[in-house]
């Protein structure tokens, strides 16, 4: 029983993003290929959106990702 649950709420879930992309089942269907390059568009879309915030976030995030490997390798490495 919750196999056909979780599988009905995966269902629904996908259904809703494909709506909120514009992609209908039957271009799916009918236009493989163009539905293809159409999530492919998309996708590329959603990256060159999402890089520059990628970037701006790692000036900060990397730096301190650093630092607390080498404050635990520190760490691990006194340890008797």
């Amino acid at each position: 029983m919750g196999w056909i649950v979780r599988t009905l709420l995966l269902c629904f879930v996908v259904g809703l993003v494909l709506s909120f992309l514009d992609i209908n089942p039957a271009s799916i269907l009918t236009n493989s290929w163009a539905t293809i390059q159409d999530i492919a568009r998309l996708a590329a879309d959603m990256f060159h959106w999402a890089l520059p915030y990628i970037l701006i976030g790692a000036v900060i995030v990397v730096p301190l990702s650093v630092i607390g490997a080498l404050m635990r390798w520190t760490r691990t490495r006194h340890r008797p």
